[in-house]
């Protein structure tokens, strides 16, 4: 059976895995973001120039309240939603605000001094929000650019599969040559200094694809497991 997962993401193009695979669905949460943003002119280490947020779908808003110990602090409406701000126990130095669509939400934390109300609202107001069904979208004004996009969706009883578009990927393509695999090639990576299993590579003509295998109970306990979804890929795109 062929599976397949899309997302709209937050720069329009639309991200797209397609799999082989026994399983009735390919993924077993939603697509979320990891979104940074970066001056267009020039750059500095200030967190109010240089920022990034997440997103995910508003189906996991009240699990994202939970991870932080969110207690809310205010809410209204402004142009590009609504906008919840709660104060937190994890981090407890730390305030959490979410924009919320009709399907899809946009979040980060804030740190003092730059946790304003006033704060929150610029810094959200530096893009132009439109949510849909497939995925939130945003357009950056003139004075910031996008840096960097990963997209995350956990493979059940494989691992946590990260997805960047092939033209602004952090990661580094190998210069020797990889497994062929249908959609592109696969490379093993060295193992992290956590311990934990070596992610895998996997390269297609428009993405990037990290698989970092999950170990323990009722996961994978080789790279076999992850090698073996990795080969039941059709196709990984990332198209404008």
């Amino acid at each position: 059976m062929t599976l397949s997962s899309a997302i709209r993401t937050i720069d329009r193009s639309l991200l797209s895995v397609e799999a082989d695979g026994p399983t009735t669905t390919l993924f077993g949460t939603p697509w979320t973001a990891h979104i940074r943003y970066s001056p267009k002119y020039g750059r500095s280490s200030s967190t109010k120039e240089m920022w990034g947020l997440e997103l995910a779908s508003l189906s996991s808003l009240n699990a994202g309240v939970e991870s932080v110990g969110g207690r809310e602090r205010e809410r209204f409406a402004i142009a590009a939603g609504e906008l919840v701000i709660f104060d937190c126990t994890e981090p407890s130095d730390a305030r959490w605000a979410a924009l919320l669509g009709p399907w899809h939400f946009a979040h980060a934390l804030f740190y003092e001094p730059q946790w304003r109300t006033a704060d929150i609202v610029e810094t959200f107001g530096r893009l132009q929000w439109t949510d849909t069904p497939e995925g939130m979208t945003a357009q950056p004004g003139r004075a910031h650019t996008l840096e960097r996009s990963v997209y995350l969706n956990e493979v059940p009883g494989v691992g946590t599969l990260f997805v960047e578009n092939k033209k602004t990927a952090s990661r580094q393509v190998p210069q020797w040559k990889g497994y062929r695999a249908e959609a592109g090639e696969m490379w093993r990576l060295a193992k992290p200094p956590s311990g934990e299993l070596e992610p895998l590579l996997y390269v297609t003509e428009s993405a990037v694809a990290t698989l970092s295998p999950w170990s323990g109970p009722a996961s994978a306990q080789s790279l076999d497991t992850a090698f073996d979804f990795l080969k039941s890929i059709k196709r990984i795109d990332w198209t404008a």
